[in-house]
């Protein structure tokens, strides 16, 4: 009986694992295929070794004329609130591009980067897209 809830409290294990980092890997690589000026946006937030590490990528359609980010990483204190450690943006005019943006973090716990990439095309019109990523460092 011992050996058989040993193998079931494994496999138990051993799902709940897998699911965490399918977890993960959604959050940190979400792809947004919807949009007008183009034809996907993806997003990703890294934090180890107190640097932070936000990756932003796009493929622009025919109307696509400018991207512009803009990154705000937070900190948990206190179990609740949120500092703020960092904020940054640029854009860009390139029609399949990206940004990439590393700075270095406050210590080891909890960040939130707030990632936001505006759209614009060529008709004036544009779209935003905001990913929210919490991250343990």
């Amino acid at each position: 009986m011992k050996k058989l809830t040993k193998a079931l409290v494994g496999i138990l294990l051993i799902v709940v694992l897998s699911m965490t980092n399918l977890t993960v890997f959604a959050d940190n690589g979400e792809i947004e295929s919807r949009l007008s000026h183009a034809s996907e946006a993806s997003f990703a937030f890294s934090a180890s070794n107190n640097v932070g590490c936000a990756d932003v990528a796009y493929v622009g359609s025919a109307s696509f004329v400018r991207a512009d980010l803009h990154i705000k990483v937070e900190k948990k204190t206190l179990l609740v609130f949120w500092k703020d450690v960092y904020e940054w943006s640029a854009s860009n005019t390139v029609s399949n591009g990206g940004f990439h943006q590393t700075h270095p973090l406050d210590g080891s716990g909890t960040y939130r980067a707030t990632l936001t990439l505006t759209l614009t095309g060529s008709d004036g019109t544009s779209e935003t897209i905001e990913r929210v990523i919490e991250r343990e460092c």
